[in-house]
């Protein structure tokens, strides 16, 4: 592999997750230079040497804890993505406890292992933003549970190594830290069209946002990302090369605060092709939509029945709009954190 002109790379990113760090949802063409998904386009934008994406379909929380961490710890990255969850909210054993143990397990052993950690808050499954209110409000409910796992993770994790004594784990230096992204933010100024016809992983428009959100948070959190991100030209500015290509697709307003970075930015990625047809969206829902919501349905549907019932108890029983009805078919007691019984 070798690096793009004028850019120099640094070494591995490694990814953890489940299909939407796969890249379903995503379309690329050759010149993407490690496939689809936000992740690799996110590799490419930093310049790696080498992307390994460890995320499979249908993954859960436990499965990056238990199958995945392995994998990605023996390979040592110098950045990890752990985007989870998704498959979590939509089983009817639904339980954020486990996934807060099981994401604190995993970003705390990446950080520990030197790498520097982009976790993923999950955006609002547009799937279900078009079902009965009642529905809508579990789902809702559910991925904002996972959210506050995540936010839990970053803050304990970050706690945890800025106390930790040097010996034993190795230097403070060579430790990695957290940086939380959020996925609805990031693809909100895509609007409808960053969502895949299936309204439940990202379109191409949406797994390319993303990636930016990513490349300028590490950018934030360390300055020598920032480098890899943006060469200055020979006076010192951005360098304006190559981003006159993506001029139409992204507007600095889209990608961040700063202009000139955020172009260098949308410059990096690869194409994204035009969003499909109605036609296609019908096609689609036919041959994989419907048979992929019967499958689903056997195991999800019975819980979410459960958790609308359990919703109607905990409106009667708590005040609306508190913090004990909004977590309680999360399996997240707010007043329990990590660490505590």
């Amino acid at each position: 592999m070798t690096a793009p002109a004028g850019r120099e790379r640094c070494s591995r990113l490694l990814a953890l997750g489940d299909s939407i760090t796969v890249g379903v949802g995503d379309t690329v063409g050759p010149d993407a230079e490690y496939g689809p998904g936000w992740a690799a386009h996110l590799a490419t934008v930093l310049g790696m040497e080498a992307f390994t994406n460890l995320a499979s379909n249908g993954a859960r929380s436990h499965d990056v804890a238990r199958t995945q961490l392995d994998a990605a710890l023996a390979l040592r990255p110098r950045v990890a993505t752990v985007l989870v969850g998704g498959n979590d909210v939509l089983r009817s054993d639904f339980d954020a406890r486990l996934t807060l143990t099981d994401l604190h397990r995993s970003v705390s052993e990446l950080v520990r292992g030197g790498a520097d950690v982009v976790l993923v808050r999950l955006p609002v499954i547009g799937l279900f933003e078009l079902s009965p209110r009642l529905v809508r409000h579990v789902m809702r409910r559910r991925v904002a549970a996972i959210n506050a796992a995540v936010d839990e993770v970053a803050v304990a994790v970050g706690a945890a190594e800025a106390s930790a004594p040097g010996p034993g784990n190795g230097p403070k230096s060579a430790r990695g830290r957290v940086v939380v992204v959020d996925a609805t933010q990031a693809i909100a100024s895509a609007g409808a069209k960053a969502w895949h016809v299936d309204r439940v992983h990202p379109s191409p428009a949406g797994h390319r946002r993303l990636a930016l959100a990513a490349a300028t948070a590490l950018a934030d959190l360390d300055p020598a990302y920032l480098a890899a991100l943006v060469p200055p030209s020979e006076n010192g500015a951005v360098s304006p090369a190559s981003t006159a290509r993506k001029a139409t697709q992204f507007s600095p307003a889209e990608v961040g605060t700063g202009t000139p970075r955020a172009a260098a930015l949308a410059a990096l990625l690869p194409e994204a092709p035009d969003p499909p047809s109605v036609w296609q969206r019908v096609v689609w829902l036919l041959r994989a939509g419907l048979p992929w919501c019967l499958r689903r349905g056997r195991d999800f549907l019975p819980g979410l029945l459960r958790a609308v019932v359990h919703d109607l108890r905990a409106e009667r029983a708590f005040t609306p709009g508190g913090m004990l009805t909004s977590f309680a078919d999360s399996g997240l007691d707010p007043r329990r954190r990590i660490g505590r019984g």
